[in-house]
């Protein structure tokens, strides 16, 4: 069970991290860019860039760690007698569940974020919009909507054998470094929420399915090693270190897997990545400093309890941070404020995600509140 707690105390962490970015969004209204075409943040100095860069960990973070649970979960209710069709079911149930979450309970967020009045000087310059096709914003498919629909997939998956789940990443990480629009033009509707993001027929699209796929499958099979090693502790900084090089040395080399190259010859451009999708040295360098941390994380209960409920804190922090910038934040305040409004939100939020997750584990396996 320890193992699995540790794993617990990682998704905790990077919900605490998480939260460092959306509270530079709302309160100093600073926000970088990563696409793979169009906006693309600048820098001039390290402090706004690293408060950036450190939340690059989660995305990637929390996609892994949902394949991971996926298979988990798949694992421990077939020696609890469920068949097959019980567990796709419930995971895609819980696909759309999460899915349905991000459309009623977060993008309202993200839209009135978008009416508070932004901050007078910018930390990270961006010089052009995302890639969009003239039409106007409608509706979004952000963060929750993403997870969502990958793990919709995922519940059909994981039914299948494990040498899938390998093809499955390595088609996607293909897909994702070789087919996206050489002309930096966005596509058609299907191809925004497939492949490559932006704003098409009036919806814009954040997180696509095979890009983060990559990640969830990769997630799966991690998730059997670990189970079926028996002192995987031991030997997971090996795997992080392997993926950590692996995005430097696709970095320094350049070419495929970078999507876009450094715009200079400093250390903030060959850290500055493309995410929205992510690229092969993106995604390499990110997961790979999660398994480092995972090698070496205590399992620490305050991390657990955020871990163990983490769409939970994920909406009740939004709205929180919604409220203290408009109540308290007309003009924007300064990175360093936004610091101290998210240490206190977290550990406000800490009783708060206890008694949840005391709560909901009173409810049985079949239970709707097991779903968030």
């Amino acid at each position: 069970m320890n193992r699995y707690q540790s794993v617990d105390a990682l998704r905790g962490l990077l919900m605490v991290i998480m939260a460092i970015d959306h509270a530079s969004g709302f309160i100093a209204r600073q926000h970088g860019s990563e696409w793979w075409a169009g906006a693309m943040s600048a820098y001039a100095d390290g402090f706004p860039f690293l408060t950036r860069w450190i939340t690059h960990l989660c995305a990637p973070g929390f996609f892994f760690l949902m394949g991971a649970g996926v298979y988990w979960f798949a694992e421990s209710r077939r020696m609890a007698g469920w068949s097959e069709a019980q567990i796709v079911r419930r995971t895609a149930g819980r696909g759309l569940a999460v899915f349905l979450t991000g459309q009623f309970l977060e993008t309202p967020v993200m839209y009135l974020q978008s009416k508070l009045k932004p901050a007078a000087v910018s930390l990270n310059r961006i010089t052009a919009p995302p890639p969009i096709d003239g039409s106007d914003l409608y509706w979004g498919l952000i963060t929750l909507s993403g997870l969502g629909m990958v793990l919709v997939v995922c519940a059909g998956l994981v039914r299948l054998p494990r040498w899938s789940w390998w093809l499955t990443m390595a088609a996607c990480v293909f897909a994702t470094n070789t087919l996206l629009p050489a002309d930096g033009k966005v596509g058609p509707l299907w191809m925004t929420v497939l492949l490559a993001p932006g704003l098409s027929q009036h919806v814009f699209v954040v997180y696509p399915v095979i890009p983060w796929l990559a990640a969830a499958a990769g997630g799966l099979v991690f998730a059997h090693w670990w189970k079926t090693n028996p002192v995987p502790e031991r030997r997971v900084w090996v795997l992080g270190a392997g993926l950590l090089a692996l995005g430097i040395g696709l970095r320094a080399a350049g070419g495929w897997g970078n999507i876009r190259l450094p715009r200079d010859a400093g250390w903030i451009e060959f850290l500055n990545n493309v995410k929205y999708p992510p690229s092969l040295v993106f995604l390499s360098m990110s997961i790979g400093i999660n398994l480092l941390l995972l090698a070496v994380l205590r399992p620490l209960r305050p991390l657990i309890v955020f871990g163990q409920t983490p769409l939970f804190f994920y909406i009740v922090h939004f709205y929180v941070l919604l409220g203290l910038a408009f109540a308290f934040f007309g003009e924007a305040g300064s990175l360093e404020v936004s610091f101290a409004v998210w240490a206190a939100v977290v550990l406000a939020l800490y009783p708060v995600c206890r008694w949840y997750r005391d709560f909901k584990l009173t409810k049985p396996a079949e239970s709707l509140w097991r779903l968030f």
